[in-house]
This record gives structure tokens, C-alpha cells and sequence, in this order.
């Protein structure tokens, strides 16, 4: 790969693909604060419903004339082409988050990669990126036949994911495989530099309604009472701030290479029903935990959940290795407790659940 001396420096521009999306948001606003100039590509940039609260966050950072929103549809060829022109810096975060679905191999999987390559090959065809960020998931790293006794690190590869049972582990381990062979084909004087983030179980404030439909609905659903008992699920957690920061450091930090496991700590959801608890003492969320055979009930009734994802999950501890994001990007983890009260509390200013 080509060899960036020096890392992204506030004024240069950032393209953020998916910019309206749960991190991209976070991301696109941490990068205004620090002085970048944001292309950040949607599907349609007048759909107040979708880029109102993008525009709030460049009002916020007085960065209204660094802000730019263009549209871009990850499923049609050339999308990005134009996007991605005059930016030596790129995000890729644009990603279809779906867990079930009539045909998977099609709708999910093959959406998934051949987006990621569509993304990466307009970023080829401009010849100008210096280095471009991925966001993958811990999806792509943990092997979910292979947990016990291990941590999980770096070197980890999904290896038993199959279409038939969890679709999306595949689709996120073979869209990244793939962003790293398209980029090593590349010839030597064309590539550019590319890091993937591989991200934990997000949560933390949600600045937008859309955001609801993403990993911290489990908060909005606790509040809410939806479950009588809480599920014995555990989760390795990290801060949606935390994640966007990672995307930065990893474009200002030449020593950024290769994969990045961003998380927290794990820690089982009874435990963050007990965090909501004490934060708002007025809400519904459950006190009890459910039993295991209940849970399979429930997921006749909930999208979300497979039965192959519960006999996996179900009271598991997965281990992750956190410390290249330490040493590498110099994360510093916010407390769990303040990231799940703040969820919270993001639900209930947007009218989406109650104290």
C-alpha cells in the first residue's frame, strides 16, 4: 500500500458515505468540530426527515458552509463517482443493516459487498484518496463456534457464518474481505491506504428518529416495557461517540493500519436494565430476568432474533481485545453506565419513550 507520511488535518475534506445513518451522524459531527470540510452522500439530500438533524450538528460546530450533502444510492453503479472527487479522505459507512430477509444471499449478503466494492471502485477510478475508513463490525472478527476460552482480536475471522442461518455476520465478513482484496489488486501506484472499524454492539445517544431502528432500539425497548423480563443476552458495549472518534483518529494517525476492534465491555442486558433503572425510576423497564425457554417464544414474534442466535447467545461471554484501539487511536472508553443513561435519555427527547 501507499504510504501516508502525514494523516488528515482539519480544512481537508472528508467524504462520509451514508452520512445520515446511527454512526455516520456522530462521525460527520466529530469531524465538523474538528475543523473538516464534510461531503457526506445520502439518498436525498432534501428529505428533511433524514438530513435535518446533519444540518443541526454543522449549525451547532458553525460549520454550515463546511458541510455538504449529496446524493448517492449505494445500489446503483457510478453512484459514488462524483462524490468521491476532491476528497483525499474517505468513510465508508454506508451499509444495508438488515437481519432477515426472503432471499439473504441476494437482499443482504450480495447488497453488502458488491455496495462496498461499487464504493471503493469509484474511489479507485478518482485516483486522489489517500487513505480510506471502513466500518465494519465485530460481526466480522468473532466466529461464534469458536468462543469459549478465546479473546477475541485483530487476526479473527468470522469463518462459520452461513447465509441460511445469520446472514448479516456473513454479509459484514465478506463485505470486508473483499474491501481488502479489491484494495491489494489495485497496482502499487494506484492504492491507497485502508483501515477498517470494526465496531462492538452500538449505543449512545440517537440524534434522529431513523436511529431508532438501530442497535440502541434495545434501550428504547427496555424503557418502554416491551418485554416483560429481560432477556440473559450479553453484549460487548461501546459509545456511538467513541466509534465516530475512532474513524477520525484513524484518518489523522499515520500509524493507523489494518483492523480495529472498538468496544468497551461486555456486559449482560439485565445489567444495563438495571443502569435504565436507576437513571429513570418512572419508565417500565423490567426487573426480572426471562428464562432462557421463554426467550424462544419471543422470537417468533421478534425479527431480530433467530433461535440459532439464541442457542449460540444465550448466557455467553465473548472476550474482545480492545488494546490496539488504545495504543494505536488512544481511545479512552466512556463509562457504560453514562453511555445507556444518555441512550435513554435521547429516546425521551425525541418523543420516542417515556421516563
Amino acid at each position: 500500500m501507499s504510504e501516508t507520511h502525514e494523516g488528515a488535518r482539519p480544512g481537508e475534506r472528508v467524504c462520509v458515505t451514508g452520512a445520515s445513518g446511527y454512526i455516520a451522524s456522530h462521525l460527520v459531527g466529530e469531524l465538523l468540530r474538528q475543523g473538516y470540510r464534510v461531503r457526506g452522500t445520502v439518498r436525498d439530500p432534501s428529505d428533511e426527515g433524514k438530513t435535518a438533524h446533519l444540518r443541526r450538528l454543522a449549525r451547532e460546530a458553525e460549520a454550515e458552509d463546511r458541510l455538504e450533502l449529496v446524493a448517492a444510492d449505494l445500489l446503483e453503479p457510478g453512484a459514488f463517482d462524483d462524490a468521491v472527487q476532491g476528497c483525499p479522505w474517505v468513510c465508508h459507512t454506508a451499509s444495508s443493516v438488515r437481519l432477515r430477509a426472503k432471499d439473504p444471499q441476494r437482499e443482504i449478503v450480495d447488497v453488502a459487498v458488491e455496495g462496498t466494492k461499487a464504493v471503493l471502485r469509484s474511489i479507485a477510478g478518482a485516483k486522489q484518496a489517500r487513505r480510506v475508513v471502513i466500518t465494519s463490525s465485530i460481526a466480522a472478527v468473532i466466529d461464534e463456534e469458536r468462543t469459549a476460552g478465546r479473546t477475541f482480536t485483530e487476526d479473527d475471522w468470522n469463518e462459520s457464518a452461513r447465509v441460511e442461518v445469520n446472514p448479516y455476520p456473513l454479509s459484514k465478513t465478506l463485505a470486508e474481505r473483499a474491501a481488502w482484496e479489491l484494495v491489494e489488486a489495485l497496482p502499487p501506484g494506484e492504492r491507497f491506504e485502508l483501515v477498517t472499524i470494526n465496531p462492538a454492539f452500538v449505543l449512545g445517544p440517537v440524534l434522529a428518529e431513523a436511529h431508532g431502528r438501530s442497535s440502541p432500539t434495545v434501550v428504547r425497548d427496555l424503557l418502554r416495557g416491551k418485554f416483560p423480563m429481560v432477556p440473559k443476552l450479553g453484549f460487548n458495549c461501546v459509545d456511538v461517540r467513541d466509534v465516530a472518534l475512532a474513524h477520525v483518529r484513524a484518518l489523522q494517525r499515520p500509524a493507523a493500519r489494518g483492523r480495529f476492534i472498538v468496544s468497551g465491555r461486555l456486559a449482560p442486558l439485565p445489567e444495563l436494565a438495571g443502569m435504565l433503572r436507576a437513571a429513570f425510576p418512572g419508565a417500565k423497564v423490567p426487573r426480572w430476568a426471562m428464562p432462557n425457554p421463554l426467550m424462544y417464544v419471543v422470537a417468533l414474534f421478534d425479527e431480530r432474533l433467530t433461535w440459532s442466535f439464541l442457542r449460540r447467545n444465550l448466557g455467553a461471554k465473548i472476550h474482545l481485545d480492545n488494546r490496539k484501539s488504545k495504543e494505536v487511536l488512544g481511545l479512552e472508553y466512556r463509562p457504560l453506565d453514562q453511555t445507556v443513561r444518555q441512550t435513554g435519555q435521547s429516546f425521551i427527547d425525541l418523543g420516542l419513550a417515556k421516563a
